[in-house]
């Protein structure tokens, strides 16, 4: 155990006491969760582009309806841009969240009566030349009550199917044509509107009792806190057993290509070398766990929002971890021993990654339905185990003790097998030298040695 230590000792110290340790500390995150930080730092970008729409309006209703409605958001696009606030200004009356550049859309009336296929080539050729944003197309029919089914209006654009102006001019016809069906039907619209204020349904809490005997008050859940966090807990899970097992790769193939390894053997055998480098990469993914959760309690601190920290979490996410770093270590060493170069051993972590990755893949539905098979299913497939309990562990939803401790059990007797046949490969791969072992080659090292 002496020679065990300290070989895990010096694993460790390779690992945290680098510059490049500290880099992908702060890098991780930042590559991870990139797209959040990206969204939240752009959204105060006030760049602003004028939209030149022009508009055949076979009722000679809805456009004045539009040029009326546009310069009020245009106006109001404007001053939110001057008091620093969203570049797209408010999201008023129905109208959804605006993109990252303030839009100001100007209506102009086309001057036709009817349109012809010429005409439409004629704008969508300005279109292209960026003369005007796009065009838009009214039939009078749309006033009709009932209307016809293949009545439709058109939107031509470069980006249709994106465009923020296609949302606005949506619920902005939809409006004026169900204010104006209400009219003809002698309702009032304003009867309808106050009629049609939703009831708000809240997601709340489940009630609980304090260790006391009170009973304490359910607390309202946020919809965007119960998605995040689960998201953060399962990318942390990630992220640590990936920085904790590629350099258990890349270690042992410097050792083998480098000859380090037959020193080592000459003090310590190949399992007491491989059982070291297991303990010490554990050490130092538990120091990656501890920097992310000291910094995570301290941002939620700062924020006011510490209440929102599930400590409960943190024993479980622990005991995953550690199983699942020891997982994919144990086979990120046996690969890197049976190699001479990196991009050999690409071809054969890259099912390994794919399975390490699945998890990510299903997050969303496992997130939706925590006790699910396809969840449960997830829980007792090693390799996503640890990935896949963190998430539902994350979400609030009640998993009893005894399934959590099985997956846990699960998990455990599939790292011992897998560092039983890994030390396998090591022991013979660690001295390979010349050319390049078979798949069939290393899958027979595994099973008889």
């Amino acid at each position: 155990m002496r020679k065990v230590w300290t070989i895990a000792k010096r694993e460790y110290r390779a690992m945290v006491g680098t510059k490049a340790f500290l880099v992908s500390i702060i890098m991780m995150p930042v590559l991870m969760l990139g797209s959040l930080l990206a969204m939240s730092l752009f959204q105060r970008v006030t760049d602003i582009k004028e939209r030149r729409i022009v508009v055949f309006d076979g009722t000679r209703e809805i456009l004045p309806r539009l040029q009326t409605e546009a310069e009020e958001r245009n106006q109001a696009v404007r001053l939110s841009i001057e008091q620093g606030g969203s570049s797209g200004g408010p999201s008023n009356q129905g109208e959804l969240p605006s993109s990252l550049r303030g839009e100001l859309f100007l209506f102009e009336d086309a001057g036709l009566q009817v349109v012809a296929d010429e005409d439409r080539l004629r704008f969508s050729q300005q279109v292209r030349d960026e003369v005007i944003y796009a065009f838009v197309e009214i039939p009078e029919q749309v006033l009709d009550f009932p209307m016809p089914d293949d009545i439709k209006v058109r939107f031509y654009s470069q980006d249709s199917s994106f465009a923020e102006a296609r949302n606005w001019l949506t619920f902005m016809i939809n409006d004026f044509v169900r204010s104006k069906r209400l009219r003809t039907m002698k309702i009032d619209p304003l009867d309808v509107q106050r009629a049609s204020v939703p009831v708000q349904v809240a997601g709340m809490g489940l009630v609980e009792r304090a260790t006391s005997g009170e009973i304490l008050a359910p607390r309202e859940k946020d919809r965007m806190s119960d998605i995040v966090l689960p998201l953060i807990a399962m990318m942390l899970m990630f992220m640590v057993i990936f920085m904790a097992a590629q350099p258990m790769l890349e270690s042992v193939l410097e050792e083998k290509s480098q000859r380090i390894a037959e020193v080592l053997l000459g003090s310590a055998s190949p399992f007491q070398l491989m059982i070291g480098k297991l303990l010490g990469t554990v050490g130092g993914s538990l120091t990656v766990f501890l920097i992310y959760l000291a910094g995570g309690i301290f941002v939620l601190q700062r924020r006011g929002m510490l209440d929102h920290f599930p400590i409960e979490l943190a024993p479980w996410f622990v005991a995953y971890q550690i199983v699942g770093v020891l997982f994919f270590a144990a086979i990120f060493m046996a690969v890197g021993a049976s190699v001479s170069q990196l991009k050999e051993a690409q071809s054969l972590l890259l099912p390994v990654w794919m399975l390490m990755m699945l998890p990510m893949f299903m997050w969303i539905l496992i997130l939706q339905d925590p006790k699910g098979t396809l969840a449960v299913v997830f829980s007792y497939f090693p390799p996503s185990a640890g990935t896949t309990m963190v998430l539902r562990l994350a979400t609030g939803v009640s998993i009893p003790i005894w399934e959590r401790l099985l997956t846990l059990l699960v998990m455990v007797l599939a790292t011992l097998a897998v560092i039983a046949v890994a030390a396998r490969i090591f022991r013979v791969g660690i001295l390979w030298q010349g050319k390049t072992p078979r798949i069939t080659e290393i899958i027979r090292w595994g099973f008889r040695g």
